[in-house]
């Protein structure tokens, strides 16, 4: 009876570790401009990245995700945790992190839903309405 049990108990391990839940690795910095001139290495609550700062429209993060894995790329308050005000937000985008295509794009929204692509990485990237928008917003990937 104790060895099936312990059966069991090593089998439904190894499905958990077989199974692994839609993670992101952290963004580190975020970057501004177009292409990347300006870039902030500080981390706001809730595992996001800012506040941003002021002078640029487009900001980003490149952050990495499991292949398939269903995630949210978004724009949120200062403090990291609460969702941003949609109202300064022109878009919000998901790219390779090249920028060379586009995964996802959603506009005047402060969250756009993507599919983690086979590459294991993405860019999430918010594009605000005035240049000095950002020092109220901070970028997660969750």
């Amino acid at each position: 009876m104790r060895f099936s049990t312990i059966i069991a108990l090593a089998a439904s391990i190894g499905l958990v570790a077989a199974n692994p839940t839609p993670e992101t690795n952290k963004a580190v910095t975020a970057f501004a401009g177009p292409s990347g001139e300006v870039s902030l290495s500080t981390e706001s609550g809730c595992g996001s990245v800012g506040p941003l700062g002021s002078g640029h429209y487009i900001w980003w993060i490149v952050v990495g995700c499991n292949p398939g894995a269903q995630l949210n790329c978004q724009a949120t308050d200062a403090t990291g945790c609460l969702p941003g005000n949609a109202k300064h937000i022109g878009s919000m985008e998901v790219d390779d992190p090249n920028d060379t295509y586009q995964i996802a794009s959603k506009r005047n929204t402060n969250t756009v839903q993507f599919v983690c692509p086979s590459g294991g990485q993405i860019r999430c990237q918010a594009n605000f309405n005035d240049n000095n928008d950002g020092p109220n917003y901070s970028l997660r990937v969750f």
